[in-house]
């Protein structure tokens, strides 16, 4: 099963992992870049490119989250955008990206822009990885795993993205091709992302990630205090489980 190599390299650094070790990380989802410094506490940082330009100064980012275009559109100009974007970020090691904007895509404009951003990508050895959404084309598990498998692209499963009673089986039906996971409750329309009061609805999707063997989690929520809980949540939670 395809999951992560031995190790693998992001700003200039390796990172090991250690007897199954899960990497714990955080999204920065701010605009304003006052609130930056708080997220130095965090490990590992996925950058959302969607909310705020790339900040050089931090230290720990791992990866990207691009801004919000279009790969279906034939007359979008996504692709330049995009590895425009891989280009400065190839020191890091991955760019999630939603391959459409919401909108139905033109299948064959959208499988030969991926394609190429993918072979473009791994030139720079940065992984690119797509995210499946709440409504629209990329929320049906099928297509997406479809699209993955015909450009070698990876993908990011968000669990806030998909009802509580389907996240399993969208995990199963992903499981070769999961890098990454957004951590966090649910995604609830014109609210945004909620944070777990507790893991009771998290728990059994927690449990499968880990079966299958993804173990790199992104806590994706907007308040800094809701990430540091939801993280110390997850920390107990892995002590459990091992």
């Amino acid at each position: 099963m395809f999951i992560y190599s031995d190790c693998y390299s992001y700003s200039k650094c390796v990172i090991a992992y250690k007897d199954g070790g899960c990497l714990l990380g955080a999204c920065v989802r701010i605009k304003n870049n006052k609130e930056v410094k708080k997220f130095e506490q965090f490990e590992y940082i996925d950058w959302g490119l969607h909310f705020c330009p790339y900040n050089k100064k931090m230290d720990n980012i791992v990866g990207f989250h691009a801004p919000i275009v279009d790969l279906g559109n034939p007359n979008s100009n996504a692709l330049s955008i995009l590895k425009n974007i891989i280009d400065k970020i190839s020191d890091y090691d991955y760019l999630t990206l939603h391959i459409t904007n919401g909108k139905e895509p033109n299948i064959d404009v959208l499988i030969s822009n991926l394609s190429e951003l993918v072979d473009y990508a791994k030139k720079r050895n940065v992984k690119i990885c797509i995210e499946n959404l709440r409504a629209g084309f990329s929320s049906n598990p099928n297509n997406l795993i479809e699209i993955a498998d015909l450009t070698d692209c990876l993908i990011t499963f968000d669990i806030g993205h998909v009802d509580y009673e389907n996240r399993v089986e969208y995990i199963e039906i992903f499981s070769d091709r999961i890098y990454n996971v957004h951590v966090y409750e649910l995604e609830i329309p014109k609210i945004g992302h909620i944070a777990p009061k507790n893991l009771e609805n998290l728990r059994s999707t927690l449990d499968k990630l880990l079966d299958v063997g993804c173990e790199f989690w992104l806590i994706e929520l907007m308040d800094i205090d809701d990430i540091v809980r939801t993280k110390k949540m997850c920390e107990e939670y892995l002590k459990e489980y091992r």
